[in-house]
């Protein structure tokens, strides 16, 4: 089987023989027996090599013959959408492009082991990590809770204020241009005194917490965001999150933007050393104080119109117009505001730095796992570790 058709979509003992009597009969029987016993053990080790070849060019062949496939776990995120009439070929297909799964056939395999795969693929938007075992994959896609409905809006981790308007109005209808004027008053949205530099310079980024949203006819541009305000705040405000950070000498506002930079640098895996490092530079008194974090600079380019990019320049990162580079001594600390709309666990991060000397990190595998260091000649090596696997 190689396609299983989405359509319709439906919920449905040996002995030896007698020897003649007498000695010299006796003695060839035993000449004979000793020559069949050599032949034996000459054509069981030939069949032994035939079968341990044989073996071995099998899974040699195999080997050459299996789909290419992710190890796993992934990393970041992406939605997918299978539509009616999709085959597993077609799902397969529309998974690498999305570089979720690292063959289509690597899919075709995993469904035709799994028998839930003939029917329990329907068609809906699902969020898939990037770069995922396509059994993982196939898994998430066969789990109904995934599916996102058509009147709910997923917002993701990490995505800025700029992203994620227009992410709202093409999921809802609502126009744009009402969830732009909304924005421009984090205040009336429910962004509490602490949420801005000051109470009267309130900032909405870092307050759109990343979750599903349902919608309806009556849903305002407004109403919306007010919703989203709502669980970023309870979210940043829990006791054991408010308490920590008093523990750790920095205020809620802080702990926003260190979660925020948390969600940028790292997978949730690392999440927590990530937050380890920050707390290192900052306490830092030589050039190590400064965070030098890319993702700060990146932030600038989505705010002033020029999109993220694959990798910053030295000319952005020293823009003299660049107020949130983080490698220039105009940004000493952490950045004016959060970098974009951290979620729970970068919250819980912020909040629970994993104990460690570590002041360096850099990605140092395919599944964006990153190595850390409090070495500058280590993280070098890490550096082309980096550039090895292709992240750097």
């Amino acid at each position: 089987m190689n396609d299983l058709d989405l359509v319709p979509f439906t919920e449905e003992s040996g002995g030896y023989g007698p020897g003649t009597p007498g000695r010299h009969r006796r003695r060839k029987t035993e000449r004979s027996s000793g020559k069949t016993l050599v032949a034996l053990l000459v054509v069981v080790a030939v069949l032994a090599g035939l079968t341990l070849g044989g073996w071995y060019g099998v899974n040699k062949v195999r080997d050459f013959f299996t789909a290419e496939d992710y190890p796993g776990p992934g990393s970041g995120e992406v939605t997918i959408t299978i539509t009616q009439g999709q085959n597993v070929t077609d799902i397969g297909n529309t998974l690498y492009k999305a570089d979720v799964v690292a063959s289509a056939q690597a899919f075709v395999d995993a469904a035709e082991e799994n028998a839930d795969a003939t029917t329990g693929l329907q068609p809906g938007k699902f969020l898939l990590k990037k770069q995922m075992k396509a059994s993982d994959a196939l898994a998430v896609l066969l789990d109904r809770s995934n599916r996102i409905a058509e009147n709910e809006v997923l917002i993701k981790e990490g995505l800025t204020v700029v992203e994620i308007l227009p992410e709202l109005a093409k999921a809802t209808g609502i126009p744009l241009a009402e969830f732009q004027a909304a924005a421009k008053d984090p205040a009336a949205l429910g962004v509490p005194e602490w949420g801005g530099p000051s109470p009267d310079k309130r900032v909405l980024e870092g307050f759109l917490f990343p979750a599903k949203y349902e919608f309806n006819d009556k849903t305002t541009a407004e109403g919306l965001l007010k919703q989203m305000v709502a669980k970023a705040v309870q979210a940043a405000t829990r006791d054991e999150l408010a308490q920590k950070a008093q523990e750790l000498g920095v205020t809620e506002w802080d702990l926003m933007k260190i979660a925020s930079l948390i969600e940028q640098e790292g997978i949730e895996d690392d999440f927590g050393k990530v937050s380890r490092v920050v707390y290192n530079r900052l306490k830092s008194t030589d050039a190590l104080s400064y965070l030098q974090f890319d993702s700060t600079t990146q932030y600038w380019l989505i705010i002033t119109g020029k999109g993220r990019k694959a990798i910053v320049t030295d000319a952005e990162l020293k823009d003299p117009d660049n107020n949130y580079s983080t490698h220039v001594d105009r940004v000493q600390g952490l950045p004016p505001t959060p970098i974009g709309n951290p979620g729970d666990a970068a919250l819980k991060a912020a909040a629970n730095p994993e104990p460690g000397n570590w002041t360096y990190f850099v990605v140092t595998s395919k599944d964006g796992h990153s190595s850390f260091t409090d070495s500058l000649q280590q993280h070098e090596e890490n550096i082309e570790k980096c550039r090895e696997v292709g992240r750097c």
